[in-house]
């Protein structure tokens, strides 16, 4: 009998992977440091080497292909050393030194174990390579590295089986990147050549809208919003009102479902324009930081960022907490399903999967959890543990479930989840400094997009765990070559500096950041926590009674991802779903839902190389040599 999945971690695919890291680590820590965000190179890459060994008759299989392209996408978005560095800017910045606790400045109070002391040379050489980080970075790889590896993958297979064998959610996104990854492989005639054209418009396009900012520092049109907030101040102030210009944000709205867009639109307007609207006019004095930071003619990121912090973050982690128990009142049912399935997985599961038993997941994932509280309150003693249990233990699994389903059903992912631990030191009381740049391990963000890749690894037919094995693989080999071309980079020039002019703009402002959450000085109340989880608890469990009797026209996820959404890119994901559902149907009959995957991936793939071509361009372009003093 034929197997259903078949290898994708091969020897050839891992010597991809290698190469890949050698050529693109750099260029993307480089990127990352001078405009920020990195290079498409898991589409270089897959197509790179898949006609370079098919010249030689041996074309990588789709499998192995999957595996190089989402590889290769881990590896250009990931520059972990770059963190090491912004403690050093941190600890010698004007900024964080105007921020005290109890009258001691906040440099004065991070410890060794966090960033090597003011004293050391490393601040003259600039150097990673030097005893004094030895414990810094040992420290972060154990419980960021090691620890948060065990939680991850072991929550990634358990996810995988609950929501991709068991509840068999759609992941309406992962059929774009299986639709490249299979065109790429399988190379049919049809979809080749739809391919091939959908990419034209999208290298078009991403000239356009790339080429002459990048190169000459001229904008034609501003990415990535057109921005009408400082217009409308003067009738509507708060309010976030911009048009999206990438058109891949409207492609890809044509993936998901009608009622889901609608709700993100309703939850979005409803936030950022209405809400922020009402936090500056009728409920001014509730939110009186923000009303001080506020003035007209504010850009749109502003607003959003001071709205977010000011106004929106407690109530926004409150309602992914009341949305996670929806979901934990939905999914009940099917995790018993699942455990028992992993306790009593069949033979033939186990050999075409690979998944290990439910006992081996339960033992990673305590030793990643339970280790990593171990660790955290051996360096930061003073915080409760109680707090650290429940958040580490309990909550990695639950948040995880939440997110998972999210993206599952929507093809989006909650970003509150990510930022509940600074909320939560806050409230818990705690008047120290290791807390606020050290928390045990919480899963779920890792997880989350590895389940995404578990379900385009179905599409390709490749064995889960082949995915399991080429993460550890290229987390591993990145871990040592980020610390490599970090170290060269930051031996060239300072960082921040005008060498590095993103890391110039953005650092001070996440200096400025931290500082007001390390002093508290935030303004969070802890009764909107629970007024905000409270009022939206009800909320969902509304929609849940209105969908039993009136269908499905209330979308949960669609609402909570709507409020964490502005409108710049809700409004494109509701237009991309009306013309998916209603108009391209209906002009393409019933070609559209066979093509549109192919027809998206090609766009989307042309606007990377265009991106591309245009960052390789600039940075031949502005080559310097900078001498290390």
């Amino acid at each position: 009998m034929e197997e259903k999945f078949k290898p994708g971690f091969t020897w050839r695919s891992a010597f991809a992977i290698f190469i890949a890291m050698v050529v693109f680590v750099p260029i993307s820590t480089y990127v990352n440091l001078v405009v920020g965000g990195g290079l498409p190179t898991a589409l270089m890459m897959a197509i790179f080497f898949s006609e370079f060994l098919r010249l030689f008759g041996r074309p990588l299989t789709k499998q192995e292909l999957f595996i190089l392209y989402e590889m290769c996408a881990i590896g250009a978005g990931t520059t972990w050393y770059i963190a090491h560095v912004y403690k050093t800017y941190f600890v010698t910045s004007p900024y964080a030194w105007s921020f005290k606790i109890n009258g001691i400045p906040l440099p004065e109070l991070a410890p060794a174990w966090w960033v090597p002391p003011r004293t050391s040379i490393i601040y003259k050489v600039r150097t990673l390579l030097n005893p004094d980080w030895v414990v810094p970075i040992l420290l972060t790889f154990l419980q960021y590295g090691i620890l948060t590896y065990l939680v991850e993958i072991s929550l990634t297979i358990m996810m995988s089986y609950l929501f991709i064998e068991v509840e068999k959610l759609p992941f309406p996104f992962a059929s774009i990147d299986a639709s490249l990854i299979n065109t790429l492989s399988e190379r049919d005639p049809f979809q080749l050549r739809l391919f091939t054209l959908s990419a034209v418009p999208g290298i078009i396009w991403g000239l356009v809208l790339f080429a002459l900012p990048i190169l000459f520092g001229t904008v034609l049109i501003p990415i990535p919003w057109i921005d009408f907030t400082p217009f409308t101040a003067q009738w509507f102030p708060g309010m976030l009102v911009g048009i999206a210009t990438d058109v891949s944000s409207y492609l890809y709205g044509a993936f998901v479902p009608i009622e889901v867009a609608t709700w993100m639109l309703i939850g979005s307007l409803l936030t950022w324009c209405l809400g922020n609207y009402l936090s500056l006019t009728t409920f001014v004095k509730y939110f009186p930081a923000w009303k001080e930071e506020y003035f007209y003619g504010m850009s749109l990121a502003n607003v959003y960022a001071r709205s977010l912090l000011r106004v929106w973050i407690v109530p926004q982690i409150a309602f992914s907490f009341a949305l996670m128990l929806v979901v934990l009142l939905d999914t009940a049912k099917y995790i018993p399903a699942m455990f028992k399935a992993l306790i009593k997985i069949s033979p033939e599961v186990k050999r075409e999967s690979g998944y290990p038993s439910l006992y081996t997941l339960l033992v990673l994932y305590l030793v990643g959890t339970v280790g990593s509280v171990v660790v955290f309150h051996i360096v930061v003693p003073d915080f409760p543990i109680w707090i650290s249990v429940l958040i580490s233990v309990v909550g990695s699994f639950l948040l995880t479930v939440t997110n998972v389903a999210a993206v599952g059903l929507t093809g989006y992912s909650l970003s509150a989840v990510g930022n509940v631990w600074r909320p939560i030191v806050y409230m818990s009381g705690y008047n120290g400094f290791g807390a606020w740049v050290f928390s045990p391990v919480i899963g779920g963000g890792s997880a989350t997009s590895w389940t995404f890749m578990t379900k385009v690894g179905y599409l390709t037919e490749t064995k889960p765990i082949d995915l399991i094995k080429a993460l550890v693989f290229t987390l591993l080999l990145f871990e040592f070559m980020s610390l490599f071309w970090m170290e060269l980079l930051w031996r060239i020039a300072p960082i921040p500096s005008a060498v590095y002019p993103y890391a110039l703009a953005s650092w001070p402002a996440s200096v400025i950041s931290d500082g007001i959450w390390i002093t508290r000085s935030i303004g969070i109340n802890p009764q909107l926590f629970l007024s905000s989880f409270l009022g939206m608890f009800f909320i969902l469990l509304g929609g849940r009674v209105v969908n039993k009797f009136f269908g499905n026209i209330f979308s949960s996820f669609g609402l909570i991802l709507g409020i964490q959404t502005i409108p710049p890119l809700a409004i494109p994901t509701f237009v991309g779903s009306v013309l998916g559902k209603f108009v391209f149907p209906k002009v393409f009959g019933e070609k559209w839902e066979r093509s549109r995957s192919t027809i998206v991936a090609g766009f989307a793939s042309g606007e990377g190389i265009a991106v591309g071509i245009i960052i390789g361009i600039a940075l031949i372009l502005k080559a310097t040599w900078v001498w290390p003093w």
